[in-house]
């Protein structure tokens, strides 16, 4: 069962991708993102990101519960929507018994090696017990990147 519904998800993400397919310009940007700069992330969205990053990396207790710790990281959703149109499907990742404090360590080391979705998704894990800010993460990944590339200088 679980990986039927993978599977539709993947697919569902796939058939989206696709349909946005066409509207791509010669360098596979998309034709909206190369005629003008993607949408700026609002400064309220990054300092609460950055709140959310700070209040995760402060807590070193290891995830516990073995239900909650060992879903992948693909039942948070389908796919992210990045702010130049690009989508990407959740990754098949788990916390485990990491803390907080590891899943933004995570975030920081997948975002300086080029990985802008699952360095999101990091972040989004280190809230794996508070589902309305993993959502509102999930809802915001550009300001969730622009705090990570902020946080700690």
């Amino acid at each position: 069962m679980r990986t039927m519904v993978r599977a539709l998800a993947v697919s569902g993400a796939l058939m989206v991708t696709a349909s946005i397919a066409p509207a791509m310009d010669q360098g596979g940007t998309p034709a909206a993102a190369s005629a003008s700069a993607p949408a700026p992330v609002s400064k309220t969205d990054i300092k609460k990101a950055i709140a959310r990053i700070r209040r995760a990396y402060r807590s070193n207790v290891p995830c516990r519960d073995d239900v909650r710790c060992a879903n992948y990281f693909e039942s948070f959703g389908v796919a992210l929507t990045f702010n130049d149109g690009t989508i990407a499907p959740f990754a098949h990742e788990q916390r485990l018994e990491r803390s907080a404090r590891d899943c933004i360590q995570e975030a920081r080391t997948a975002w300086r090696g080029g990985n802008r979705a699952l360095a999101v998704q990091w972040v989004m894990a280190a809230y794996m017990d508070d589902p309305l800010t993993r959502n509102w993460l999930a809802d915001h990944p550009d300001a969730v990147l622009e705090a990570l590339s902020q946080f700690g200088n």
